[in-house]
């Protein structure tokens, strides 16, 4: 996806697209050494406005491409996501 990681305290990873513009963000903490809960990756889902958790798993696991994941982000109005510059 080619995010940018930012790491404070945990690690927060931006989405910018070809230009550099923000498009979302989502973090997690340094210290998980665990899988993520369900509402997590809902969270994350929703944080990268990507609309549901398969759609998240598969830009994960490198299924979902990179243009066909920030069209759909681009597509879903900004939610909950923070920005940090």
């Amino acid at each position: 996806m080619q995010a940018k990681r930012v790491d404070s305290g945990d690690w927060y990873y931006i989405i910018s697209d070809d230009e550099e513009n923000f498009i979302a963000s989502t973090s997690i903490s340094r210290g998980a050494k665990h899988t993520l809960s369900e509402t997590r990756v809902n969270q994350m889902a929703h944080q990268l406005r990507l609309g549901t958790s398969k759609r998240f798993v598969a830009l994960v696991q490198c299924t979902l491409d990179r243009e066909e994941a920030l069209e759909i982000m681009q597509s879903n109005p900004p939610g909950s996501g923070r920005q940090r510059g």
